[in-house]
């Protein structure tokens, strides 16, 4: 994504991100978080502004750092943004109301479950 920028590496960037997009931003950020390949990696709605190719690469990018075994602890409202975890743990209000297994609590918990927990044939187990 970066080498096409108008001159990649080299694009001036402000603070408020412009000329990125909000999922461009997003994307470097998460390209920060995984800079120096980190042991534990925290994302809180990882998958926010991200387009389809933001969102796979983002999915990407937790299999490969659960691969060389870092944890990843993801913390998201949409179920979307939980394909790669592996456990869940959902709070309502401060109070635990589930835990377990992703696919166990999403198909306790969440409506059209289903579209969620749907096999990815490039996914990690």
């Amino acid at each position: 994504m970066i080498l096409r920028l108008p001159q990649g590496y080299d694009t001036t960037v402000s603070p408020s991100g412009g000329p990125l997009s909000g999922g461009q931003v997003q994307r470097i950020g998460l390209a920060r978080a995984l800079f120096g390949d980190p042991v534990l990696l925290i994302l809180d709605e990882p998958n926010a502004n991200l387009d389809h190719e933001g969102s796979q690469a983002l999915n990407q990018a937790i299999r490969a750092a659960k691969a060389r075994g870092a944890a990843v602890l993801v913390m998201a409202h949409r179920p979307a943004a939980l394909q790669e975890c592996d456990l869940l743990l959902v709070l309502d209000d401060g109070v635990m109301t589930a835990c377990g297994p992703r696919d166990t609590v999403l198909r306790k918990t969440v409506r059209n479950a289903e579209v969620i927990t749907r096999a990815d044939p490039g996914a990690a187990a």
